[in-house]
């Protein structure tokens, strides 16, 4: 589903894990035993309207998805939409 909305985005490895990255990080995908969780690199700036981020830290917040179907979901598709549109409209980090 992140290749269909951003099929720019290039997969590099940050602090061992491999994050989708535009102009900056934008989602890392990490799977765990009971379920997967899509990693937001500027999710505190993202809408959220039907509560599916979790997380306390500074910047970084995350959605689980316990079934496949999560990741399609119109809501959580909306997120990783508004994550990559937040990636373009930044100028390019220096790396």
């Amino acid at each position: 589903m992140i290749r269909a909305v951003a099929p720019e985005l290039t997969i590099q490895k940050r602090w061992g894990h491999p994050w989708y990255v535009g102009n900056d990080l934008v989602v890392l995908v990490g799977a765990f035993d009971r379920h997967a969780s899509v990693e937001f690199w500027r999710g505190t700036t993202l809408r959220d309207p039907t509560r599916l981020l979790e997380g306390t830290g500074k910047n970084l917040r995350h959605v689980k998805m316990r079934t496949l179907a999560d990741s399609t979901a119109p809501a959580f598709v909306a997120l990783v939409r508004e994550a990559v549109q937040l990636d373009r409209s930044m100028p390019p980090r220096v790396r």
